[in-house]
């Protein structure tokens, strides 16, 4: 606070040297304030206001402790203003922070979404869309070509079938064949037995 006030007084004391080293010899009505305006106008209004004696430009304490209590408010607005500024880009910065967060999180979550979208569970297991797919088709392929194989079977059995069927028969009309011409060879051995009896008791 000494500082402040040290660095106070010497810039109004410049300030003062600098506005009476530019004045003009005749001075003009005094116009402005020191309660209001800029301080570059405090410190004109203040110099028109002072007395020249000798050389020495004379001002009163009041004055110059108003001036000093000026430039001391003025500094610590402006302190103040950047502090506020500061404070306000740090929360700016923060928020920027926390939108780019969000964006991750958004990109995250979007990203997942699409995961989702293009995948889901089958038994409690996670599978894409396009694995899935090829799995079903794999499947279809897998029973159309057991189907074929099972027709394809099933045609050579009926064939075998029909085969042995027709070999079954041909065998049985064999069979009776030959049991007719067995019977019709045991007929005649019968008649000619019973023709060699009847010669012999005849």
């Amino acid at each position: 606070m000494k500082n402040i006030a040290l660095l106070t007084m010497l810039v109004a004391l410049i300030s003062v040297g600098d506005v009476f080293s530019q004045a003009p010899a005749r001075r003009e009505p005094p116009k402005g304030s020191l309660s209001s305006g800029t301080i570059d106008s405090q410190f004109v209004y203040l110099y028109a206001i002072s007395k020249t004696q000798d050389g020495f430009e004379h001002v009163r304490q009041a004055n110059l402790d108003r001036i000093r209590q000026n430039v001391a408010d003025t500094i610590k607005t402006l302190t103040q203003a950047i502090a506020d500024l500061k404070a306000k880009d740090d929360s700016q910065e923060a928020q920027v922070s926390a939108i780019a967060d969000s964006l991750t999180q958004v990109k995250d979550e979007l990203r997942s979404a699409q995961q989702q979208k293009d995948s889901f569970s089958v038994v409690g297991i996670s599978l894409q869309k396009n694995t899935y797919s090829l799995i079903m088709w794999g499947i279809v392929l897998i029973l159309a070509i057991a189907l074929i194989l099972y027709i394809y079977r099933y045609n050579q059995s009926h064939v075998v079938t029909q085969d042995i069927q027709k070999a079954i028969e041909e065998l049985q009309t064999e069979f009776d064949q030959h049991r007719k011409k067995a019977m019709e060879k045991e007929q005649k051995l019968k008649r000619q037995l019973q023709d060699e009896i009847n010669k012999r008791l005849g």
